[in-house]
């Protein structure tokens, strides 16, 4: 099991890697269609991992008290569901539809931005961070 969750942990971090990549230096391939795609399985392995991280908390009796740890949970669990969220959107009508951002200057309509600019920077820090505590095993209650 526990070469399992390093595999997917692994997945997590190197999907995040390469979009990061992708993102800032604005390298053409892979297209941004397969990316999504990859980007989709990892966002299900980060929202199980965040799962089982606030299942972890919960168990643990005390933990309610302990803000810091509540935190240090649940900010990630939010935050991947958030990320579920924006991608189930996604998937609804197709992962290549990318939401723009436009202005009205001088009477017309200018594209300044997509969405997904805020949605990607997003996905980087959150998988990128679970995918580092699924590979540690630094979970509430672990040892």
């Amino acid at each position: 099991m526990a070469i399992v969750l390093k595999l997917l942990s692994a997945y997590t971090m190197l999907v995040a890697l390469l979009v990061a990549v992708k993102f800032i230096f604005a390298i053409e391939q892979p297209t941004w269609t397969v990316m999504n795609w990859l980007m989709a399985a990892a966002i299900l392995i980060t929202m199980a991992g965040a799962i089982n991280c606030k299942l972890a908390l919960e168990k643990d009796g005390d933990a309610g008290q302990d803000l810091r740890r509540s935190l240090d949970v649940n900010v990630p669990f939010y935050a991947a569901a958030a990320l579920l969220i924006a991608f189930a959107f996604q998937w609804s009508a197709t992962l290549n539809d990318h939401v723009q951002l436009a202005v009205m200057a001088d009477g017309e309509e200018m594209t300044i931005g997509s969405m997904w600019a805020y949605i990607d920077t997003l996905y980087i820090i959150v998988t990128g961070m679970i995918g580092v505590r699924m590979w540690n095993g630094r979970w509430p209650g672990s040892a």
